[in-house]
């Protein structure tokens, strides 16, 4: 049980203590007696007196009046609560220890009251501040600010938040920061105060951030939670330091936007700054016959290039406002970051083209390495398909052996992309629903004027239902990927449509082809699939692509063990090597269809095409005139000894043989 001692200050002590022996108090009470206002307050000092009783009227010269405003006065004894007993003056207001005004001497009753009153409120008082005293020793613990703010002032903080702003105590927040605005980085409205401003973030369902920053500019990423005090108009603000979490998420979001060898931000980056800025001029740098450098000496060289190259950019433009990004492979992009006229930054373009080709980069290996850089630039001035548009300027720069080139209207190719992007989609369309289909132009034996062969050729079957010759998707199919699948799909359904016929058929094959193992595997197997060796001829485009005669010659070899024929294609179409006759041996030769048209009324074509025709006699190849459009062209090249003809005077390309 708790006990205090309480002091009992009166004329007549007899009676005072009879009172008190009266009480018949369960708390321990240790009383305390004088007559004299001046012991009474040497007892406070000596006792630790917890409660005062004091009669107005004493029997000295002080009265209980004056004690009280003694001891009030001073800082160790004016917590003390008072009882005045004063049968003749009113309550005394300027006193604040006396917690009770009595007109007259108390009952034992009233004082056992009074105790009571006084203990039970001094033990709240006690566990209160026990309790307050846990809880800011916890709040003070915790590593991140706290504090509490009413309409317009910041009440309370805890010991973070002092050490973090740097003041000993909340009194010297206002000298240290005159506004509250200067403890937030935030965009608060001009028409709504700081505190409504973090009113409205705490009251939002959503989880909400701050930032904090200190007189030394140091940063805390906050995330707050706020909630009404009871029987208050103020907000508690709890927060969660989120500083290493955000920097951390910076440093992945920098890596992410920042090109790994020269430290620059990439493309991704770029993309994302090209949105921010609307007075838009962007460059795109390419270094010219970058890989082969890199063939020649080696990544590691190739690396030492490109920061090379990225370092006197960085020099040239270190004083103007713009920006350098690393693109993907040997390229970079310069965009500038505030209103810069066309005129002069066309002028730094030119000149750091000048700059970097003028003087060689050095590389200091095991011996000195010169190695001369030259670059190309398209450059834009507007921000709409800015990227692109650079881009399309570059490309245009190079075709034409400029340095640069800046994008015109005229350059406009986005019907070209979209063109493209169509035709992939039809082609990976007619791919997935069987759409992609041979058709059949009959070969006619000129002696006896009957078909002997057909050669098959590709057609796809779109949406419309309409035949689509290779002429327009051909080349768009090798840039997306999708040649080999449309050959292989060729090449079976062709074997599968002449395994029940007796005609000899023809099937088209690039060098590419040839020289793609894959392909050939393939036809190998089908081959070994479909018996059909002694009826199948590969023809061949004649083409200056043809520089490896061993793979071409072991690819004739290999089909010719199997009973196929080769034929050469296209022969006389601007690169007619007699070479490729001697070298390669062939079954046919099929003159291209510029020599046949029109050859009866053209005499160089004439001499052109008997010089082949005798040539392949002598050789013991058959010759094909195909285009052979008119009985006049016919007849004029059964004359002239070619063997065969093909063409629309005969047949178009049917889906079926007959």
């Amino acid at each position: 049980m708790f006990g205090f001692t309480m002091l009992y200050i009166s004329s007549n002590i007899d009676k005072a203590k009879q009172l008190a022996s009266q009480c018949e108090l369960s708390e321990k009470i240790n009383f305390q007696f004088t007559d004299s206002g001046i012991e009474a307050l040497s007892l406070v000092s000596d006792y630790r007196i917890k409660l005062i009783i004091v009669h107005n009227e004493l029997s000295h010269k002080m009265t209980g009046t004056e004690v009280c405003e003694l001891l009030m006065k001073n800082e160790h004894t004016a917590h003390i609560p008072v009882i005045l007993i004063n049968k003749e003056q009113p309550e005394l207001s300027h006193c604040k220890n006396v917690v009770k005004h009595l007109n007259e001497e108390p009952t034992p009753e009233i004082l056992k009251t009074l105790i009571r009153q006084h203990y039970h409120v001094r033990e709240e008082k006690h566990h209160l501040q026990i309790e307050n005293n846990l809880i800011l020793s916890i709040v003070n613990k915790i590593n991140a600010p706290i504090f509490i703010i009413d309409h317009t002032h910041i009440t309370f903080v805890n010991q973070y938040f002092l050490d973090f702003f740097l003041i000993d105590s909340l009194e010297e927040l206002p000298e240290r920061y005159p506004k509250i605005q200067d403890l937030f980085l935030h965009d608060n409205r001009e028409d709504i105060s700081l505190i409504e401003w973090l009113k409205s973030l705490i009251s939002s369902q959503e989880e909400q951030k701050i930032i904090m920053q200190n007189a030394n500019a140091d940063i805390l990423h906050l995330k707050i939670r706020g909630e009404l005090l009871e029987h208050s108009n103020e907000y508690l603000i709890i927060t969660q330091d989120i500083t290493a979490e955000e920097a951390h998420a910076q440093e992945i979001e920098d890596l992410y936007n920042t090109d790994h060898l020269t430290k620059l931000p990439n493309r991704l980056k770029l993309i994302k700054d090209l949105e921010e800025y609307d007075d838009l001029a962007l460059a795109i740098f390419d270094i010219d016959d970058f890989k082969n450098i890199n063939d020649f000496y080696g990544h590691i060289i190739g690396d030492f290039v490109i920061t090379e190259v990225a370092m006197r950019i960085l020099q040239y433009i270190s004083h103007e406002n713009l920006i350098l990004y690393r693109l993907p492979s040997d390229s970079f992009a310069i965009i500038n970051i505030n209103h810069i006229e066309k005129e002069y930054f066309e002028i730094i373009i030119i000149s750091l083209i000048q700059i970097i080709s003028k003087t060689p980069v050095i590389y200091q290996g095991d011996e000195e390495i010169e190695i001369f850089v030259n670059v190309t630039a398209g450059i834009v001035f507007e921000k709409e398909y800015a990227l692109a548009h650079a881009d399309i300027a570059l490309i245009e720069a190079k075709n034409t052996h400029k340095d640069y080139m800046i994008y015109h209207n005229e350059m406009r190719q986005e019907l070209v992309y979209k063109n493209n992007m169509e035709w992939v989609h039809k082609i990976k369309l007619a791919i997935t629903n069987n759409k992609i289909v041979p058709h059949f132009q009959p070969i006619i034996d000129n002696q006896t004027q009957k078909i002997v062969k057909y050669e098959c050729l590709m057609r796809l079957i779109d949406e419309e239902e309409n035949i689509i010759s290779p002429f327009f998707f051909l080349e768009i199919a090798k840039r997306a990927k999708l040649y080999e699948p449309l050959t292989k799909i060729m090449i079976k359904k062709s074997f599968q449509t002449f395994i029940s016929s007796h005609y000899e058929f023809s099937i088209n094959l690039s060098i590419e082809d040839i020289t793609d193992y894959n392909l050939t595997g393939y036809i190998k197997s089908m081959l070994s699939i479909y018996p059909l060796g002694q009826r199948v001829c590969f023809e061949i485009l004649e083409t200056e692509k043809i520089e490896d005669y061993q793979i071409i010659a072991d690819f004739i070899n290999e089909v010719r063990a199997l009973g196929c024929k080769v034929s050469i294609d296209d022969f006389g179409s601007g690169y007619s090597n007699f070479s490729h006759l001697l070298n390669l041996k062939f079954d046919y030769l099929k003159i291209d269809a510029s020599l046949i048209k029109d050859i009866h009324t053209d005499q160089h074509k004439q001499i052109v095409v008997k010089t082949i025709v005798t040539f392949a006699q002598e050789l013991g190849i058959k010759t094909i005139g195909e285009y052979v459009e008119s009985e006049e062209v016919y007849k004029f090249i059964k004359e002239m000894g070619i063997s065969y003809s093909q063409g629309y005077y005969f047949s178009a390309p049917v889906d079926t043989i007959s």
